[in-house]
């Protein structure tokens, strides 16, 4: 039984050992990426450095061994010497290791210097790691939003899915919303944590920092070539940590621009860049997440007196973006909070962190015991309590009023009480979450 099985595993070890060495394996991840920033390139070249030292070092230590078994072996009449110290020997494998050390700290110490001089940022990003998604907030912009598993990657994940993980482009490493950034500027990033250790990895960054509860790291970036990069959490989070990617969206100046009056104009609703017309056409962008639709049911009309008609809620990823929506608008028009920013922003805050336990229909999960929004006692009931609860949580439910901002709570809230078939009504503004945060 030992001798049979023993065939099989050696049949096996012989059929992975050739896919290794055919011509398309053995063309793929060999080294490590050059990568597309300057940190990249630095720890690249730093990287060839120390492996051609240690080769070098290799060649003389093995030339020396088999030089030795060859010419000095017992059969061929040579007696091992006999002595028990050599000062000269002592002094010399000594100093030789210690040179080799100083050459490598050398160049090693002028790349981490490197690495953490975040000086004079034309750009300053805040990321902030949540079980399991990321916020990216643009500081000097004045927006935030939340990028998570897409949803067609969620879909296939789930079990007896009968989705091919195969059928899904990038399945577990695309996001609905990625982060987007312009190319040719050097932009600071400040990392931290919201509740457990994360760490924000791209690869073709050569850019991996941990996400501490408590704590803000920072490092910078500066990507040469547009393009869409792709990366995830290293660091074990929880049970939805293998659905926690990382996508970087690198457009050129001229477009990053394009996306941010687009997102300005939106009030924060997110713009997914693809829908904008690069206004370069050397601009290779290629990011367009693949998503399912869900069929969320239409938008009841707003009950509450003198409130503006409810729109149709735009879709979680993609929001539309119409040319007078992606032209730059002036800024009072763009701060304008009304029933219908409300109601697109607020879709897109709960398809982001409600819709997991809620389910995109509102329909609720009898399993979980997480109720319905739909038809729900809360969302047509009392709004106070609405507020209070959404705030402070109950149950499984976290309390939000410390995660979200004033304007996403009030947008949820507002989408809550007037989608899925809910009559609650009204049009929940940002002050009103202020106030209800002061009363306690």
């Amino acid at each position: 039984m030992f001798l049979k099985n023993s065939k099989h595993v050696l049949r096996a070890a012989l059929a992975v050992t050739l896919a290794a060495l055919s011509g398309s394996a053995w063309a793929v991840d060999l080294n490590m990426p050059v990568g597309v920033t300057p940190i990249s390139h630095d720890v690249y070249h730093l990287h060839m450095y120390a492996f051609w030292m240690c080769v070098g070092i290799g060649v003389v230590v093995f030339s020396l061994m088999i030089f030795a078994m060859i010419f000095h072996r017992k059969a061929a009449g040579h007696q091992a010497a006999h002595f028990h110290e050599n000062t000269l020997l002592e002094v010399v494998w000594t100093i030789i290791p210690f040179i080799i050390l100083i050459a490598l700290a050398i160049p090693a110490a002028k790349v981490l210097v490197k690495m953490t001089n975040t000086s004079d940022p034309d750009l300053t990003i805040k990321i902030e790691g949540y079980q399991w998604k990321w916020q990216y907030d643009y500081l000097q912009q004045g927006f935030s939003y939340f990028s998570m598993l897409a949803a067609d990657s969620d879909a296939a994940r789930m079990l007896d899915s009968k989705i091919s993980p195969f059928s899904v482009p990038h399945y577990l490493r695309d996001v609905d919303h990625p982060m987007v950034v312009p190319t040719g500027k050097k932009i600071r990033l400040l990392i931290t944590a919201n509740d457990v250790i994360h760490s924000w990895y791209v690869p073709d960054f050569a850019f991996k920092v941990d996400a501490i509860p408590g704590f803000v790291n920072q490092g910078w970036i500066k990507i040469d070539e547009p393009g869409t990069y792709r990366g995830g959490c290293t660091e074990l989070c929880g049970r939805g940590h293998g659905f926690m990617p990382i996508v970087v969206v690198a457009e050129s100046p001229a477009d990053y621009q394009k996306w941010l009056a687009a997102m300005k104009a939106s009030n924060g609703v997110y713009i997914n860049p693809q829908t904008l017309q690069p206004e370069n056409t050397g601009s290779p962008v290629e990011y367009a997440p693949a998503q399912l639709n869900f069929n969320t049911p239409s938008v009841a009309p707003v009950s509450a007196a003198g409130a503006a008609p409810a729109a149709p809620a735009a879709t979680a990823a993609t929001p539309a973006a119409s040319p007078a929506a992606a032209a730059p608008k002036p800024a009072a028009a763009a701060q304008a909070w009304t029933m219908a920013s409300a109601m697109a922003r607020g879709k897109q805050v709960f398809d982001n962190n409600c819709a997991s336990c809620h389910m995109p229909d509102g329909k609720g999960n009898s399993a979980m015991g997480v109720p319905a929004i739909a038809g729900g006692p809360v969302p047509n009931g009392p709004l106070h309590e609405h507020i209070e609860l959404v705030l402070h949580g109950k149950g499984i439910m976290p309390a939000w009023g410390n995660i979200l901002s004033d304007s996403d709570l009030a947008a949820v809230i507002t989408f809550e009480r007037n989608a899925f078939g809910n009559h609650g009504g009204g049009l929940v503004s940002p002050a009103d979450i202020a106030k209800a945060k002061t009363a306690h």
